[in-house]
């Protein structure tokens, strides 16, 4: 059993029970917290800097997780979590090629345009990008996303990995988990999760 099984397992055994869902997140996000950002000098951490992600894919620990379809959160400096997302796909593809790599991507574009996106919002992008998202991906989600990262620190953004093992579970789990994450984040004063659905 790799370090990630257990809370994972534990999330999917719990997602149709609301109070004990409650229970295991708030003992993940304690977990999660508690452990330093993950480095090359403390490689037990579970919180990947985005711009870590590539070093971190590479080493045999996390290949199983990257490999895997899964959840993914991401969060802030002072450790608000800020979003979660799903892939039935693996977790690698997914972070790559929406988050990571690429000028068009969503964590590099919010560090180009962080000054601009911190001052101005989605305004703050050149209309060549904002035209280039929603003709490609049919509205500004991404962007309003990049945008959030900017304005929470975009050096230290990071994420962290929720893979599961049966890919049929994923979006019942995403579906059952970000009420329950939207209510942690507000029982402790934190902003609320910028995922619009299931709220």
């Amino acid at each position: 059993m790799s370090d990630f099984d257990k809370p994972c397992n534990e999330l999917v055994a719990a997602m149709y029970d609301a109070e004990k869902l409650t229970q295991v997140y708030s003992s993940l996000m304690d977990e999660l917290l508690r452990l330093p950002l993950w480095s090359l000098a403390t490689p037990h951490g579970r919180r990947i800097l985005w711009h870590h992600a590539t070093v971190a894919a590479q080493y045999s620990s996390w290949k199983g997780a990257f490999a895997s379809p899964g959840l993914y959160m991401f969060g802030d400096k002072s450790g608000v979590p800020l979003y979660i997302g799903k892939t039935e796909g693996t977790l690698r593809k997914r972070l790559f090629n929406r988050y990571v790599r690429g000028e068009r991507s969503q964590c590099q574009l919010a560090a180009t345009y962080q000054g601009a996106l911190r001052e101005r919002g989605i305004d703050g992008f050149p209309q060549e990008i904002r035209e280039w998202y929603r003709r490609c991906f049919k509205g500004t989600a991404r962007l309003d996303g990049a945008a959030a990262f900017a304005k929470h620190g975009i050096n230290d953004i990071w994420v962290a990995l929720i893979p599961v093992s049966n890919k049929s579970v994923v979006a019942p789990l995403e579906q059952c988990l970000i009420p329950v994450a939207n209510q942690w984040n507000n029982k402790r004063g934190h902003p609320a999760l910028l995922n619009k659905h299931y709220i």
